[in-house]
Parts: C-alpha cells; structure tokens; sequence
C-alpha cells in the first residue's frame, strides 16, 4: 500500500482545470489575477492498493501481462464451486425443507436420501465449463436396503454423496413454492453388518475403515455433515448394531450431545438416544444364554433385567413427553382411517393417520424397536424358567430374581404381535409422505421376522403377503423418485466415508 500526492502538480483550483500552475504561496498568482478563488494546496493522501494476484499492480498502472491460462482455468473451477450453509436461525435436521445461502443468493431445498451403487450412480454432466461441477444421475434398477443382518466380522461402514439441484431463476413472481424448491440428496451405500470393537483405534484395525467415526462428533455440527449424520448414517448404523446385536460406538455420550450443540433436536433424535442403548443389551442377551452355571446365569440374567426395566422406563417417558408436545398443538398422536386400496388394507381393519411426516416415522420406528426388546425380553425370562423348571413366562408363578418393576404380561407374544400390527398400519402413511423410503426397510424386516416366527405355528400366512406386498411399493416409490432425480442437474457438495 503506498500513498502518493497525486498525478498533477499545484493548487487544487488549477488541477481542477488541468492547466499549470505557478505554485505561487500562499495562493497561486494566475488564479488571483484573473479572479478565482484559489484552492489552496492542501489535499488528501490517495492510496492505491496492490494485491498478489495483481502482483502489485492496479487500476492506474495495469498488469505488465495477461493472466495465464493456468490461472484461468483456476477461476473457473472456483466459480463452478457454490458453498452452501444453513440459514439462521438453525432448523432440526429432520425438518424435509430447509434454507440455504450461497454465493448465489438463498434457496429452500428438500431433503433427499437413498440407497444405490455409487460407482454408478453418478456420472459426470454435459453442462458449461463455468459449471464443470455440474453432475447428472444413473439410478435404473432401485431396489429396496437388505437389512438382513450378517451376523460377520466386518464393521459398519456407508459411503455417501451430497448433492444439491437449484430451480432455475424464475422471472414469475407467481411461481407455487414446490417450483421455487430445490433439492438435497444423499446418495449412499453400506453394508449390512456391525462387529464391533471397544478398543483404541490403533489397536484395533477394524476401527481405523470408519472414516466418519475418526472425524469426531465435532464434525458434524453444520450442514451438510450435521443433516448427513442425523438423518442417513445414524438410523442406518443403530440398526445394523440392533439386528447384528453388536454394541455401537453411537451410544456414547459425546455421539448423542455434540453433533446437537447448533441444531435443534426433535422427538426422532431422543428416541434414537434411547434405541442406541439395546444393541449394547441384545450383545448382553447372547452372552448369558450360553452360560452353563445356573448361579451365575441367574445373576447375570438379574442384572440384564434390571438394565431391560430401566430402559423400559425411559420409552415411556420419553413417550409421554412425546404425547404432551403433540397435544399442546391441539393434536392426536394418531388416529385411524381407512385404506385407500385393498391391497394396503387386508389383513388389517383399518390404517394410521399422524399430524406430520416425522410423527408418523416415529412411531414406526418406536413400535418396531419395542418388538426386538420384547422378544429379548420374553426369550430371557423363557430362559429363566425353563432353567429353573417352572412354568412357563406367561403362567402364574414368578421367580423372586424377576424385578418387581417388570409386567412380564407386556412381553407376551400376543401383545407383541399388537405392536406388529401397528407398524404395518403406520409404513403406507410413512411410505407416502417420507423422501428416505430406505429408512422403513429395517421396520419392515423386524416385522416380517416376527411373522415368519408365528408362522411355524400355521398363522400369519396374510400378513407375510402383506410384507411382500409393501415392499413392492416400497420399490415403487423408490423408482419413482430416481426417475425424478435423474432429470436433473446437480452440484456435487460433500463426500462421506
């Protein structure tokens, strides 16, 4: 930065009308002759500032040379690149519209998720080279999540892409809000196992694959890494930890405060708080049946049951706390309606009905977490009195070990198949209104399980055509939106894993 006097030489008068001046003090004599005010020659300092890449140069003394086309082409790469960020005030990730800014100006976009073969999912667009970020989609041939655990010695892992599609400008102020309504999407994949290892990380190599688990919970306080954490990589890692009975790092208390310090949570992330928890007590489950002391057995099942009260206990604060947070809006948690087609209706009376998208995912999830823990539940105490020789769980007699907190008639088959209706009421609500239509594969396997249980028995042959019938839909619905997203171009934002 150098300050200079300026260009012409004089009073200010006679710089003013560009002629020379005869600097006479203190006041130039060719002004006073012809009678002008003279100015004086007192004036300000101007400063000419010279950046690196001018390399020093500016407005009044250009470049010696042409930018090269190396640098060139650097501009343009940048100007291709937008960074977004989450308009003030921060919405819960849960939220299906959000408000973004960026270089560009302000977007709503509408959250997007599924689950495909990134290798060949995307491929690279056909738009102009200033936007050479520019990504089309190939997503033929979607198919449903397998969320059949694996039962192997891999851990968790998920690869996944952010991508986000702004509506053109519309010059029309008329414009419906859908039309002025972008898109963020989540691409990804994973696998289907969850080992688990409590070591450090340099001790254990199966911790050193998970590139998300390395970052920290600090990395995922802002969008997108907050919006990816809470609505892909988190339900996906605690279920594959639940069906594998595999222990989660996600259970640890950083992982279910920090990722939260910005955003608002909702009653989805405190469910998830609570569930994170059982993968830790099915692993417990499967350690004490194989014990072949009866003393220690027993101790052991005591304590798992004392755990199994406790958790207990939190589902139904949490629930109550849920049911006053809708009531207060002058709502019902849910209410029954009637099927739209026969085909969603049959083998069950009627369909559920919630006050929004997010209650409705609750609740599936909610009672399909409650039918893994109670038959968890009811196989331990079965263990216990078979052990024991008494009668079985569901008769009169109790052992003096069994809490006293715990109502052994809750664990029943009968009453779990209630809470298997009642998600099978609930995913064709949640099927329509959802973005993330893989979200509901895990549910859906939870209770085709339990009908494939019953069915040993001869009974629940219409439910499991049901089971396959969603999940047509389910694959429908999932072609349907590929269909959609492959029409668009997309700006590739954020890789994961």
């Amino acid at each position: 930065m150098v300050g200079v006097p300026g260009k012409y030489k004089g009073c200010n008068t006679c710089r003013a009308r560009r002629v020379a001046c005869d600097n006479g003090r203190p006041f130039c004599k060719k002004c006073t002759d012809y009678g002008r005010e003279c100015g004086g020659y007192e004036r300000e300092t101007v400063f000419i500032v010279g950046t690196p890449d001018d390399k020093g140069r500016c407005s009044s003394h250009p470049p010696r040379n042409q930018q090269s086309k190396k640098a060139k082409g650097k501009e343009i790469r940048h100007a291709g690149k937008l960074d977004f960020i989450a308009t003030e005030p921060w919405q819960p990730a849960w939220i299906d519209v959000i408000s973004l800014s960026s270089a560009v100006g302000s977007h709503r976009v509408r959250f997007i998720a599924l689950q495909t073969d990134l290798d060949t999912a995307i491929r690279p667009g056909s738009g102009s080279p200033r936007r050479d970020a520019d990504v089309k989609l190939s997503l033929k041939g979607f198919r449903a999540l397998d969320a059949k655990p694996t039962f192997g010695h891999e851990p968790f892992s998920m690869k996944s892409r952010c991508l986000i599609n702004l509506p053109p400008k519309s010059s029309n102020r008329q414009a419906t809000s859908a039309n002025t309504e972008g898109f963020c999407v989540f691409l990804y994949e994973q696998n289907s196992s969850a080992a688990y290892s409590s070591e450090t990380p340099w001790k254990a190599p199966l911790t050193l694959a998970d590139r998300i688990r390395d970052r920290g919970p600090a990395a995922y306080q802002f969008f997108p890494e907050h919006h990816f954490f809470a609505r892909v990589y988190r339900p996906s890692a605690i279920w594959a930890a639940l069906l594998n009975r595999q222990p989660t790092f996600l259970c640890s208390p950083e992982w279910t405060v920090v990722p939260w310090e910005r955003h608002p949570r909702t009653p989805f992330d405190d469910l998830l708080d609570i569930v994170v928890l059982l993968p830790s007590i099915f692993s417990q489950a499967s350690n004490i049946t194989p014990l072949d002391a009866p003393s220690c057995r027993r101790l052991k099942a005591k304590e798992f049951l004392d755990c199994c009260v406790n958790i207990e206990r939190q589902f139904d604060i949490w629930y109550s706390m849920l049911h006053q947070r809708v009531g207060e809006s002058g709502s019902l948690l849910y209410w029954t309606a009637d099927a739209m087609t026969s085909e969603t209706h049959v083998p069950f009376s009627n369909v559920f009905n919630f006050p929004s998208p997010l209650i409705g995912l609750v609740h599936v999830y909610y009672w399909a977490v409650l039918i893994s823990f109670h038959q968890c539940v009811y196989a331990m105490l079965d263990n216990i009195f078979e052990s024991e020789g008494k009668v079985a769980p569901d008769g009169p007699s109790m052992l003096p070990e069994i809490p006293p907190g715990l109502d052994i008639q809750k664990y029943q088959p009968t009453q779990t198949r209630i809470l298997a209706e009642n998600v099978c009421r609930s995913l064709d609500f949640a099927l329509q209104t959802t973005g993330q239509p893989d979200l509901l594969a895990a549910p859906l396997w939870v209770v085709r399980e339990f009908y494939n249980g019953i069915g040993h028995f001869g009974d629940g042959e219409l439910e499991r055509r049901w089971c396959i019938g969603f999940k047509g839909r389910l694959e429908t619905k999932g072609r349907e939106m590929s269909l959609c997203l492959q029409e668009k171009k997309w700006v590739d934002v954020k890789r994961f894993g």
